[in-house]
């Protein structure tokens, strides 16, 4: 999955962005159901006939028709559909915030940032916990009494909030590696590219 992004011409949209990285976690096969993809995603069916329209509009898939259905296919494999729309996928991350943890919110979050990284590599985990949430789950976090911080301070956390649902990939714990890589791609410390570049040769 190694590749550095180029200039865009037009990025997806988050919710195609999250079907597509859904397709690509998945056992690989040349023809997937969107819905299957959607699974957990919370997309209404218009949301995800939107989706795949823009996956093939942007050349990434075809749409084919299995009876009254409509079928994504892949003609490349994971790695080289990961490579061609790289240039087309954005931060996940919308907006970061730092707040004081809170048991009830960090229940449904997903380590993210440096923190996922360093779980994954060598790398030293970062003197404030980072976690990924949705807006969905910010606005509910608000309504418990969550509240921003203007400045970090002693045991807050650094809160990502996505343009979509953190929670792509099934398995507990950390983002989906690919939202990973995109979230921390521009960083500029060295320390974490070196440790992402670890990270990327471990999923090819």
């Amino acid at each position: 999955f190694r590749q550095r992004r180029e200039t865009p011409d037009k990025e997806l949209s988050p919710a195609t962005q999250a079907l597509l990285i859904s397709a690509l976690l998945h056992p690989w096969k040349a023809e997937m159901h969107p819905a299957e993809l959607g699974a957990g995603l919370g997309y209404t069916s218009m949301t995800l006939s939107r989706a795949v329209k823009e996956l093939e509009n942007a050349g990434l898939a075809s749409v084919v028709g299995v009876g009254r259905e409509r079928w994504l296919r892949f003609e490349d494999n994971s790695q080289a559909v990961w490579r061609k729309a790289l240039p087309l996928l954005r931060d996940p991350v919308k907006q970061s915030v730092w707040a004081m943890p809170d048991p009830s919110v960090q229940q449904q979050a997903r380590l993210a940032g440096e923190s996922a990284l360093a779980h994954a590599t060598l790398l030293a985990e970062p003197v404030h916990p980072v976690y990924a949430i949705s807006s969905e789950q910010w606005k509910r976090a608000q309504q418990l009494g969550m509240r921003a911080l203007p400045s970090p301070e002693p045991g807050a956390c650094l809160w990502q909030i996505w343009r979509y649902d953190p929670n792509i990939c099934p398995v507990a714990g950390s983002v989906d590696p690919l939202s990973l890589i995109l979230s921390l791609r521009n960083e500029r410390d060295e320390r974490v590219q070196q440790a992402l570049s670890e990270f990327e040769k471990g999923l090819s």
